[in-house]
């Protein structure tokens, strides 16, 4: 039998409305007390439908039931009452009812869907979302059937898992699961008890990550995580994060060191199930503990952590240590250096200083390299060995190291306008400086303005720097290209590969104090004999540096070594010393 109009209606209505997510009782109120239902706690899904002609009823007319209103004057109050005015003029196109239907449905488009947010007389808000359907009646007529769904459950569930995503995102790590270190922060504060900070790492994780892959790396890391979560206590006001990279912190309500030490123990003893389960060498953790209180800044506490830490890879026999007052008078020291930083550059107290390279065979000076002395009140303030890694760790090196290449390329070009003689005088590059974008083009624009040919200003790098870095390669090419001779610092340190050498163009090596200091012994003299004959085979020059002994000159010269820097020549000098050496 074929169904009538209203019977096509009902079925449709009944169809939409499953179609909800939430499936509330259709009111059996006509349309007209529509307003009365919106003052309500809790608005029910309502069918009704429209016709051509403007009038507004509930699905119930369709059962037989009355009390139709005029679909402008519905329009008309739900614009008024419509909070965000982008709402209300999102419903003005329905207020010429019969141009709305007849142009819809002449284009085609049957279905409109519109969502937005209601708030009723009592502040309640709820999130609403209604759908019209366009069709014909048995005359003729276009007629609209709407579905009005509640769905500020929904809503709110969505907004709920909004907010637990952000939360992820924000407090918890994406590689352990667990916090992270602003989560561990705001947690610490709100559980305010004293208590020890632990600063954890893994030793050699950079080695890790560049032998065995970043896939492995973050295995170990997670893997780490599982044995600190196995041995702090959370559920007793223990708590951890994963800051970063290879570093990890904890917090125990205790200032008991026993009991710290035990909880260290007990993750180091399971180390050797992470090296078995994922095949890798033995996995090394180093600790650092700072005690700390609820007075006292987190980030302070974590330095202190961090310092004790370092404190701990010193030591032949312990893997932790605790943070302790000569610490506390070093950070001062620290913090004292890098604030004075700034005013040093500003007044010129970094000044350079050369130490000659000499020509064994004739004992003339054949270059130079370029040391750095921080003199203040016209002493040495601190020396290279202590500021440069404090520079290095605290970003200020990059600014450091063009400063120091800037004043070497003036003076070069200083001599040069003088009439004296020029020679090569090298300057180190921080490895932390190497990988800076632009670098290439920054040096290269620090010496074409001091109008200084580069070959004057070799760029020194050390041997470490050479062999960690995929990245290295190109960036040398770039030096060498731009017309920079390069030499390799430290070269036998404990880093070199053979393929990285042979890939890399240095124009030379200086080998390390640590090659030199083995004359007079027979296979560290074989090594150093081998190295100076592999080198003048390749084209690369040699320098020596950290020669101190007329045996040490003597058997370098004899070997073939054809520049040597050090104590027996000369220690570094200011620059008016060196202008007398170079008479």
């Amino acid at each position: 039998m074929e169904q009538t109009d209203k019977e096509k209606i009902a079925s449709l209505e009944r169809s939409l409305f499953y179609e909800s997510q939430y499936k509330s009782a259709i009111i059996s109120e006509a349309i007209c007390h529509y307003e009365a239902n919106l003052s309500k706690d809790f608005i029910e899904n309502e069918i009704f439908y429209k016709s051509e002609q403007g009038t507004i009823v509930s699905t119930t007319k369709l059962l037989g039931m009355s009390a139709p209103c005029k679909f402008s004057d519905f329009i008309k109050n739900w614009i008024n009452k419509a909070i965000d005015p982008d709402y209300a003029s999102k419903y003005e196109i329905f207020s010429n009812t019969k141009d709305f239907l007849l142009k819809s449905y002449s284009e085609g488009k049957r279905d409109h869907i519109i969502e937005y947010w209601y708030t009723n007389e009592k502040g309640k808000e709820f999130f609403l979302n209604q759908r019209f359907l366009l069709t014909k009646n048995e005359d003729g007529d276009i007629c609209a059937l709407a579905v009005l769904n509640n769905t500020t459950h929904a809503k709110k569930i969505e907004a709920q898992q909004h907010r637990n995503e952000l939360e992820r995102h924000a407090y918890f790590d994406p590689i352990t699961g667990g916090y992270n270190y602003i989560k561990f922060k705001k947690e610490l504060i709100s559980a305010n008890v004293r208590g020890s900070i632990i600063s954890i790492d893994i030793h050699a994780f950079k080695l890790i990550n560049t032998t065995f892959g970043t896939g492995i790396g973050d295995k170990v890391i997670k893997a780490i995580w599982d044995r600190i979560e196995e041995v702090f206590d959370f559920p007793k006001g223990d708590f951890a994060a994963h800051i970063n990279a290879d570093n990890f912190i904890a917090f125990c309500p205790t200032e008991d060191q026993n009991e710290i030490i035990t909880k260290i123990k007990s993750i180091s003893y399971s180390l050797n199930l992470i090296s078995a389960e994922l095949s890798l060498p033995q996995v090394k953790l180093y600790y650092g503990i700072s005690m700390w209180c609820p007075e006292k800044t987190i980030d302070l506490s974590y330095s202190e952590a961090v310092t004790a830490k370092n404190n701990a890879k010193k030591l032949q026999d312990a893997d932790y240590a605790f943070f302790e007052k000569k610490d506390m008078d070093r950070l001062v020291w620290e913090e004292n250096i890098i604030e004075n930083f700034e005013n040093a550059l500003a007044q010129n107290e970094f000044h350079v200083w050369y130490q000659p390279k000499y020509n064994p065979e004739n004992r003339e000076i054949i270059g130079a390299e370029a040391l750095v002395r921080w003199i203040k009140d016209g002493k040495i303030f601190v020396s290279p060995g202590e500021f440069i890694p404090l520079f290095e760790n605290n970003g200020l090196i990059r600014s450091f190291d063009q400063y120091i290449f800037r004043k070497v390329c003036m003076q070069q070009k200083k001599w040069q306008s003088e009439g004296r003689k020029i020679i090569p005088v090298s300057v180190n590059l921080s490895r932390i400086s190497l990988y800076y974008k632009d670098i290439t083009s920054i040096y290269s624009h620090i010496a074409e303005s001091a109008e200084i040919e580069k070959k004057y200003v070799p760029i020194e790098i050390t041997e470490t720097a050479a062999v960690k870095d995929k990245r290295f390669k190109e960036i040398t090419d770039a030096f060498v290209s731009a017309g920079f001779i390069l030499h390799m610092d430290d070269f036998g340190s404990g880093y070199s590969s053979l393929s990285a050498l042979n890939s890399i163009r240095f124009s030379a090596w200086k080998l390390d104090k640590s090659l030199i200091d083995s004359i007079g012994n027979y296979s560290g003299e074989r090594l150093l004999h081998h190295i100076i004959l592999l080198a003048k085979e390749l084209g690369i020059q040699v320098t020596a540096e950290g020669v101190e002994t007329a045996e040490q000159n003597n058997f370098l010269s004899e070997t073939g070594c054809e520049s040597i820097q050090g104590y027996y020549y000369s220690k570094p000098v200011d620059i008016s010393n060196f202008e007398k050496l170079m008479i």
